[in-house]
């Protein structure tokens, strides 16, 4: 089991190398925004597995040094002997607290730090970043498509085997797969709508991508705050300070509910799974978000054009054939963002001076002559 866990958590850490640098490079090529922002993340992800199969190395190591320890141990002899020896005598343990002790709260502080100088840079180059080359689309779609499969099935068995308290180190790792396979799911829908007129979806997805990253970047920090404050318990595996709920939650939303229970459960000690409330949010919540994103798409089906105005509706980026120009009243349309109105005040009159000034009120209704001065 243990060779078997190192080896998956081995496989997580080269699939999201792999999946990085093919983002980046295809980012660079297609002048893909949603690309090159995913690069980061994998990136990231990257470097949360890597530290993840150390530490699982580390576990392995005081596990089977445990399991040496008790065989010898069995010869009463041999027991007063290694009684003796106290601390010296379990030299992988005293290793793997050394490292949760000093490494992993100093590689999760240069981790936000990256995240935050990453989230950053970007916010400021995507203005610059330009549409993407629509002309690879056809690759580009076809390569994330494949990615977005793999990076899923490689995600979804970590996070199943990462339930078991021995193998929660796949977590991490896992969660970010799940989150890259999401991301090559953005990346093809990007391509696809500038497949159908509308580039600008790749910048926009693009700077929520970044958003995205920049919580992650305040998740990292608060996390290192609560650790000094969270109560330890015996009976609760304590979970990787590098880990991100958030990423977990991105990768796989529909655990929204359970993973704020799970927070709330290892930072309070006490079981909110088990409380009705929870129960019932656990229920109802699915639907009401359901509920409240279908009454938000039904509001975008109708617009009101004042007496002033008129409205052009615009389809996938371009005017309608056929009843393009709205007149005064309700129209209906299609749902954001299939349909859009951008309204113009047509019929308001607006009035402007060019090449004189009006001298003074008193001016203004009295009889003009040409043959006299009349402006300044």
């Amino acid at each position: 089991m243990e060779r078997n866990t190192q080896k998956n958590g081995l496989v997580n850490m080269l699939g999201l190398l792999v999946a990085c640098v093919v983002a980046a490079v295809i980012g660079k090529i297609a002048n893909s925004a949603t690309s090159a922002v995913g690069a980061v993340f994998l990136g990231m992800g990257f470097l949360v597995a890597a530290i993840s199969y150390f530490q699982m190395r580390l576990e392995n190591r005081e596990h089977l040094e445990q399991l040496e320890f008790e065989e010898i141990a069995k010869d009463r002899n041999r027991s007063a002997l290694f009684d003796e020896s106290g601390d010296d005598t379990f030299l992988a343990k005293k290793a793997r607290q050394q490292f949760e002790r000093f490494f992993v709260p100093t590689f999760t502080t240069l981790l936000g730090i990256a995240q935050a100088s990453a989230a950053y840079i970007l916010w400021k180059w995507l203005p610059d970043a330009g549409l993407p080359d629509l002309t690879k689309a056809p690759l580009v779609m076809v390569a994330f498509s494949v990615f977005s499969i793999v990076l899923f099935m490689l995600g979804k068995y970590s996070a199943g085997v990462a339930r078991l308290d021995k193998l929660r180190l796949l977590r991490p790792g896992g969660a970010y797969l799940l989150l890259g396979s999401v991301i090559c799911v953005v990346v093809v829908v990007s391509f696809a709508a500038g497949r159908f007129d509308f580039p600008r979806l790749d910048a926009i997805l693009a700077r929520v991508m970044v958003f995205l990253l920049g919580l992650s970047t305040i998740e990292t920090f608060i996390n290192l705050i609560l650790e000094l404050y969270r109560p330890r318990t015996s009976k609760q595996a304590e979970r990787a300070l590098y880990e991100s709920r958030l990423i977990g939650l991105l990768g796989q939303p529909v655990g929204l509910v359970s993973t704020a229970a799970q927070a709330l459960d290892y930072q309070f000690g006490f079981k909110v799974s088990e409380t009705w409330f929870y129960k019932f949010l656990e229920k109802a919540l699915a639907w009401l978000i359901l509920f409240q994103l279908g009454i938000l798409m039904i509001s975008t089906t109708f617009v009101i054009i004042d007496p002033n105005q008129i409205g052009l509706l615009e389809r996938f980026g371009k005017p309608r054939s056929s009843g393009a120009v709205l007149e005064p009243g309700i129209h209906f349309k299609w749902p954001w963002p299939i349909d859009k109105v951008y309204r113009h005040p047509a019929k308001e009159l607006i009035s402007f001076d060019v090449g004189y000034e009006v001298a003074d009120k008193e001016s203004i209704g009295r009889t003009l002559l040409w043959t006299r001065t009349h402006y300044d």
